[in-house]
């Protein structure tokens, strides 16, 4: 009588929302799980009725805070249930069921809503499983299935009530997350070969893109070890740091590597580099315990490919002795790109070109002769020291050399993948050592030289034109310098827009020509919205590539009149001169935010990047400056305030800008 009454009601609501008349015939039952998954998005929304039995594999009514998570699965594959929020009910891996419902739409693939569950016994869970491919996770055919998967435990996460696997694979890292159990030593795991059954789950974005997969399993009693780990994974034998990664024949998935060396960096909670004779190499770790540079240190973790380079992840340290010294090597830039000093320590001179404090770390750009290169200073270790850095000064630095690979060189000739470019990590301000202060010569005084040479080359005509070709040349060749100082000291290195001198410079002959001709100037204030996750997350490359592609769209979407400036980290401010109309800057500003709305690729990752933008605009009682920046200023928190990805207006009848503790800031 309730599967009748059900199925009826369902009918009813779907031929209400045809409409009388309408001669479609009844949507069939979908009576498996198979059925009732492997249809269409715009299938499932129609809401087919569904009628199962089916046994329980998975539920828990806390793991996701918007509905309780439940799992069902049949002869013929599994399905997601989607229960009410917080629905706790008295089910357990194992339960059989007969559940209806109808058919819809989940967050990636079709699911049950609203269905009506009967305990009518209890089963064993699946005898078997499907055992898919990466490739076959990552299609998206496996979606909520009974699967099982083999690897090596590479770590364990515990938080609240649950426990989270990172299991390496032949294709890759799946995570694997169930209840937490009591009297489990889950530690004890770590490096083992097991056999885990659980749910497929995709790991989506907000559009339904799947972006990964990973996998839920109801209890400790679905995971079987295949091979344990030995009992001290120190005790095993020191691999050199040069032979991390090299043929072992019959190895496919490998356990625990034991390096030994030196501590030559230490930036506690984000990377470690330690070095073995003149061999180095760096790890990215969470550890922030006593360890400190110099200290001889045993290391334990999974090898990894990490930019083209070994590596080990989900490292442990242990110390083995105080106050060793590493050895320092000096280095060249053309010797440090031919990789030969990678991920050491070494000492490099330059001369200081430029200075970047964006996102969080100082990053010093050097010239050393012909080429180019760059040093890092975290934000931890930054002081007043570097005020004294000035630009033109030569420097000698001490830290790890690091020479970045170019993925595009890796399938030419015979496989050897090429360096692009070199950076040195430094550990703290006094790994910058000052050989030479900046020259005494000065742009007017260059002038002014050149203008007495100038006198005397004229005085001098008589000795002939072989001298005067001479001092042509080498007056040519300075002003060439000249317009290459001037540009990189208007300029901003990373984008090449017009930095903040070059900006107010331009803003204020806009302000002042408006004025004259009774015109409006328009100024947008541009922020990216969470940048620092896209650093946190993929790297200070990938945000510089953002940084380059922003600064393009935005060149791109105004007047070749405008002006878009770079202020510095992730902000951008455009000057709209000889507008007619102020509402002319609000379009500018929403042209702006859809251009950004775009998706956006860089280095083959797809990212989603929104802005929050303040709008303003002179009027007769803003014709300052520093006026209308503060108000765009205030007009872009405003845009974050409710809730990014918009912009906002402001006008001279707003409060000027205010203080705030960085409590009170919005984050970008």
């Amino acid at each position: 009588m309730r599967r009748t009454g059900l199925l009826a009601t369902t009918a009813a609501l779907i031929f209400a929302a045809h409409g009388p008349g309408h001669c479609s015939p009844p949507l069939r039952v979908l009576s498996t799980c198979r059925a009732a998954h492997d249809i269409s998005l715009a299938e499932a929304s129609r809401g087919y009725p569904v009628h199962l039995h089916a046994v329980v594999t998975f539920y828990d009514a806390n793991l996701d805070p918007r509905h309780a998570a439940l799992f069902v699965h049949d002869a013929t594959g599994s399905i997601f249930m989607a229960l009410p929020s917080r629905t706790v009910l008295p089910l357990k891996a194992g339960i059989l069921l007969d559940i209806e419902g109808i058919s819809g739409t989940g967050d990636y693939a079709p699911v049950v809503l609203n269905p009506r569950l009967r305990i009518i016994g209890s089963t064993s869970l699946p005898p078997t499983a499907h055992r898919p491919t990466m490739t076959e996770l990552l299609s998206g055919s496996e979606d909520g299935q009974w699967i099982e998967i083999q690897g090596i435990v590479q770590a364990v996460h515990k938080q609240n009530r649950y426990v989270t696997f990172e299991i390496g694979t032949v294709g890759g890292m799946i995570p694997a997350t169930g209840p937490l159990e009591p009297a489990v030593n889950y530690d004890r795991l770590i490096d083992s070969t097991v056999t885990l059954r659980g749910n497929a789950v995709p790991v989506f974005n907000t559009t339904r893109q799947m972006v990964g997969a990973r996998l839920l399993f109801p209890t400790i009693r679905q995971l079987r070890i295949v091979e344990w780990p030995p009992p001290d994974p120190f005790a095993a034998p020191i691999t050199p740091i040069a032979q991390l990664l090299w043929f072992t024949p019959g190895v496919v998935l490998r356990h625990h590597s034991h390096l030994r060396g030196v501590v030559t960096l230490y930036w506690p909670g984000r990377l470690v580099c330690i070095q073995e004779e003149s061999r180095g190499l760096c790890m990215v770790s969470d550890s922030r315990g006593a360890m400190r540079v110099g200290d001889t240190v045993d290391a334990v973790g999974f090898p990894a490919i990490k930019d083209l380079k070994p590596t080990l992840e989900n490292v442990s340290f242990r110390i083995v002795n105080h106050a060793a010294s590493p050895k320092v090597a000096v280095v060249t830039v053309e010797k440090a790109l031919a990789a030969e000093r990678d991920q050491e320590l070494v000492q490099m001179e330059g001369q200081l070109i430029g200075q970047d404090r964006a996102a969080g770390e100082l990053t010093l750009d050097l010239r050393a002769g012909p080429s180019l290169y760059s040093a890092v200073l975290p934000d931890l270790s930054y002081n007043s020291t570097a005020a004294r850095w000035k630009e033109g000064s030569t420097l000698r630095l001490t830290g790890i050399c690091e020479v970045l690979m170019d993925s595009r060189t890796s399938g030419d000739g015979y496989g050897a993948v090429k360096p692009r470019s070199v950076r040195v990590l430094l550990r703290t301000p006094g790994d910058v050592i000052i050989l030479k202060e900046p020259s005494w010569w000065t742009r007017e005084r260059v002038i002014g030289l050149l203008a007495v040479i100038a006198l005397l080359a004229l005085s001098a005509f008589a000795w002939g034109i072989t001298l005067r070709r001479k001092v042509e040349e080498q007056t040519q060749a300075i002003r060439q310098n000249q317009e290459r100082l001037r540009h990189l000291s208007e300029h901003d290195v990373l984008t090449g827009l017009p930095n903040r001198f070059l900006l107010n410079d331009r803003l204020e002959m806009a302000l002042k020509h408006a004025a004259r001709e009774r015109g409006i100037v328009g100024v947008l204030l541009v922020d990216l919205d969470r940048f620092k996750d896209i650093n946190d997350r993929l790297g200070h490359r990938i945000g510089d590539l953002v940084l380059r592609e922003t600064a393009a769209r935005l060149t791109s979407t105004v007047r070749a009149t405008d002006t878009v400036a770079r202020l510095g980290g992730d902000e951008f401010v455009v000057v709209l001169p000889d507008l007619t109309l102020d509402s002319e800057a609000e379009l500018v500003a929403s042209k702006i935010v859809e251009r950004m709305r775009e998706p956006m690729s860089v280095d083959r990752v797809r990212l989603a990047i929104s802005v929050s933008v303040g709008v303003g605009s002179s009027g007769p009682d803003c014709v300052a400056a520093e006026t209308l920046l503060h108000m765009v200023d205030a007009a872009m928190y405003r845009a974050k305030r409710c809730g990014r990805n918009n912009y906002r207006l402001s006008s001279c009848t707003e409060d000027q800008p205010r203080s705030a503790s960085p409590e009170t800031v919005p984050q970008s």
